[in-house]
């Protein structure tokens, strides 16, 4: 836990100040996944590429953007926000995402609201919103999600950003550094970096024999395994753990705008 938060400390340190930059206002409405509060310009149009994520934003008016996107063409998604000027260093959007996989009867659903603090061009998000599911998806998306992210542009060609989820209700946490690379010319962004994540489940466990391990004065009761094993465990008094787990793998994105 400790050092989740470390690293985010040290990355969101890293925005306290930007340079002017005319690629950084330009897709300054998303990080990797997440959004920010900026909108796109008026009748801005971009294709956006994330792992196996694939979608298309476009601003019709100044303050809204809508979007369709599909998941490894799994499923089809549309998506939309409203963003909200507070004052000149505040940003507010309200959205959500909504879709449904390409095979099976089910749904999904994210909607959200997020406040961006800063300038396009170093700025610090924070974000909530619940998701939900129905049919066979019911239960696997259904709880709060939590969002912090930032950036921090170096001169319009190159950024330093950070997104981050909390799931409480599954206790699961991603993080994901990266650096942005934009082409003025082609307006081009790559974002590269990695995800990491530490999420837990809750698991099995079988005392040992002889020993009070429900601590109920009475030690656990010879049984035998219906198994091949050879260990004689109490399969009767079972008890309940849970067990961390945590992985991390690079992570690419493209953009283009049209």
């Amino acid at each position: 836990m400790k050092k989740w938060f470390l690293l985010s400390f040290i990355a969101l340190s890293t925005f306290a100040f930007g340079q002017e930059g005319q690629g950084a206002v330009l897709h300054s409405s998303r990080y990797i996944f997440s959004p920010s509060g900026y909108s796109l310009p008026k009748d801005s149009i971009y294709l956006n590429w994330i792992g196996p994520l694939l979608d298309v934003q476009f601003a019709p008016t100044e303050n809204l953007t809508v979007g369709l996107g599909t998941p490894a063409f799994l499923g089809v998604y549309v998506n939309g926000g409203y963003s909200m000027k507070v004052n000149d260093f505040t940003t507010a959007k309200v959205g959500g995402l909504f879709g449904f996989p390409t095979i099976g009867q089910a749904s999904f659903g994210l909607p959200f609201a997020v406040i961006t603090m800063g300038q396009p061009n170093a700025n610090i998000t924070f974000g909530a919103g619940y998701g939900f599911g129905t049919g066979d998806f019911a239960g696997d998306f259904d709880g709060l999600a939590l969002n912090l992210a930032g950036y921090k542009d170096f001169g319009g060609k190159t950024g330093l950003l950070f997104e981050s989820w909390y799931l409480p209700e599954i206790e699961t946490y991603l993080v994901a550094p990266a650096f942005r690379i934009y082409t003025k010319r082609d307006r081009r962004y790559w974002n590269i970096g990695f995800l990491g994540a530490r999420y837990s489940y809750e698991e099995m466990v079988y005392p040992i024999l002889g020993y009070d391990t429900d601590f109920d004065g009475v030690a656990d009761v010879m049984q035998e395994p219906s198994g091949p094993s050879q260990t004689i465990y109490d399969y009767d008094n079972p008890l309940l753990t849970r067990v961390w787990e945590a992985f991390r793998f690079p992570i690419f994105s493209y953009a283009m705008y049209f």
